[in-house]
């Protein structure tokens, strides 16, 4: 039989754990790193939210409220909705935040928006289309978390335009931005699932998903359209 000698055995105890040594410092490493873009991403933030609320001064209406109707003129299509379905602000399906389609209807621009004669919101855009991308916004405010609808429908032949419009107002891929209040619970999940991952020796860093680059809004007065691409 193999006997193993205690010199043996001493080498084999330090080797694991230099590997051990080794595993923590990665791991605090990527921590380290993930705190700092946390602590940057919260300084964006922060300066967004001060850029917002100057330009809601300047151009908007610094009284919106999620309970506002909105009323818009889709090319002669009378559409209307609540500001907060438009925007789907709050609590977990904080998914419109972010998005082009969010930054029109905040109230951020409410005094530079071409109005028709009677006050709405003009858009130069097919009323049908508009009208399913409502329409599937206000079935995502009454879904529950587990069953939300998908993509918007319409007929056959209107599927080329409502994807554009998808496209435009940056619905296609709907982000998914932590509100503040909830990135230290997340950042000590993550902490928590790393170090569980250096225990079981699974060390891998996943490069997030990039998505393509919207098309450029150019259907509004200049600065709006501005804003309007850059989410704010």
């Amino acid at each position: 039989s193999y006997v193993i000698s205690m010199d043996q055995l001493e080498s084999a105890k330090k080797k694991l754990k230099t590997a051990l040594d080794e595993q923590e410092r990665a791991c605090g490493n990527i921590i380290h790193e993930q705190d700092e873009m946390e602590s940057k991403l919260l300084e964006r933030l922060k300066l967004l939210d001060e850029k917002k609320l100057k330009c809601t001064a300047e151009n908007g209406n610094m009284n919106a409220s999620d309970n506002d109707l909105i009323e818009i003129n889709a090319a002669g299509k009378i559409i209307a909705a609540k500001r907060g379905t438009l925007c789907q602000l709050k609590g977990m399906k904080n998914l419109i935040k972010g998005t082009r389609f969010e930054a029109l209807f905040s109230g951020r621009w409410d005094k530079k928006l071409l109005r028709d004669g009677s006050g709405r919101i003009f858009l130069d855009v097919n009323g049908d289309c508009f009208q399913a991308i409502v329409d599937y916004l206000n079935e995502l405010a009454i879904s529950s978390e587990d069953e939300r609808p998908i993509t918007p429908t319409i007929e056959d032949d209107y599927k080329p335009i409502l994807a554009q419009y998808m496209r435009l107002f940056g619905l296609t891929a709907i982000p998914q931005i932590p509100q503040l209040k909830h990135l230290e619970k997340r950042r000590r999940q993550r902490i928590s699932t790393m170090r569980k991952m250096r225990r079981m020796g699974m060390f891998e860093m996943v490069a997030p998903e990039v998505n393509s680059k919207s098309p450029e809004v150019d259907r509004f007065a200049k600065d709006v359209n501005k804003a309007i691409s850059e989410k704010w």
